[in-house]
């Protein structure tokens, strides 16, 4: 018999044998108020990425919605795709009317080498530039209230969100980050070294790329930072000596702690406890004004008068 000979394997039983339909999970998605996921393509130079949105069920394009920007931007990584979730973003959407984007701009893995290369010794430089394109894009939307927009990560995601936070023409009212990298000269050196190069020789690129230099910009927004004392991934040493220079800046920052936590939160309470205080901090975010509030509740009630 040659070699590499292929094979076939035929069932013999007859039809299409259905190990799992999922039909308890259907019924409990179709009893609740799931998102609408739509997508958008963004034009970036000479780039068209994809843009996840996230609408309540009972969208309406003549109510305006706050907005969460959900951030990873992570060499490689991708944030936009068809994967079914439900998370604490999706509880922002179905029971607090925001909207939730995601967005996988340059140094995004998937859609080719030449696009992911783009960061190579610029960590930090286009996904910001692109992240904060794409919320000026959305923001020019009707239903987008571009006083109430929020952005989360956590690791390198956390960096990008610290970043787009600090950033000059920042559209962003608030940020949340957790297990933010600050200084790459902590973090995993086969990680940094792949994308900055040696600390010693190019300690420049190191310097640019270290998140106190941003220190000095967050006196005026709501900045939670978020970090498990016994991470093993990103060492809190990260967030300590970030808020060092926070604190002598005077910037105005929330630090939440988990002790003894690992960076995956094992225990099932802290996790939720996390996802509970990512909800409220966003929904504080978010939250009108009274008086607007008052304004709207009187535009409705004379509009049913």
């Amino acid at each position: 018999m040659p070699q590499n000979t292929p094979f076939t394997l035929f069932p013999f039983i007859a039809g299409v044998l259905e190990l799992e339909m999922n039909e308890n999970l259907k019924k409990t998605i179709n009893s609740m108020q799931m998102p609408k996921v739509e997508y958008k393509d963004i034009p970036i130079e000479d780039y068209t990425l994809t843009m996840q949105i996230l609408k309540p069920a009972g969208f309406q394009d003549t109510v305006i919605y706050p907005v969460l920007l959900l951030v990873d931007g992570t060499p490689g990584g991708q944030m936009v795709s068809e994967r079914f979730q439900v998370d604490w973003a999706t509880v922002l959407v179905s029971s607090f009317g925001a909207i939730v984007i995601r967005f996988d701009g340059r140094g995004s893995g998937f859609q080719g080498t030449n696009l992911l290369h783009k960061v190579q010794r610029k960590l930090g430089v286009f996904e910001e530039k692109d992240q904060l394109e794409a919320l000026s894009i959305i923001s020019k939307e009707p239903y987008i209230d571009k006083t109430r927009m929020g952005a989360f990560g956590k690791v390198y995601g956390g960096y990008v969100t610290s970043l787009l936070l600090s950033a000059e023409d920042s559209l962003l009212k608030c940020g949340a980050a957790l297990s933010p990298i600050t200084d790459f000269k902590l973090y995993a050196s086969a990680f940094s070294e792949r994308y900055l190069g040696l600390p010693k020789p190019d300690a420049r690129v190191y310097a640019m790329a270290n998140l106190t230099n941003r220190a000095s910009r967050f006196n005026d927004k709501k900045y939670l930072i978020i970090h498990p004392t016994a991470d093993e991934k990103v060492h809190f040493q990260h967030t300590a000596k970030f808020i060092t220079q926070l604190i002598n800046e005077k910037a105005n920052y929330t630090l939440q702690i988990y002790p003894d936590e690992g960076h995956f939160l094992h225990a099932e309470g802290t996790r939720q406890h996390l996802s509970q205080s990512l909800v409220n901090f966003f929904e504080e975010c978010f939250r009108l004004p009274d008086r607007v509030f008052e304004e709207t509740v009187e535009e409705e009630i004379e509009e049913e008068g």
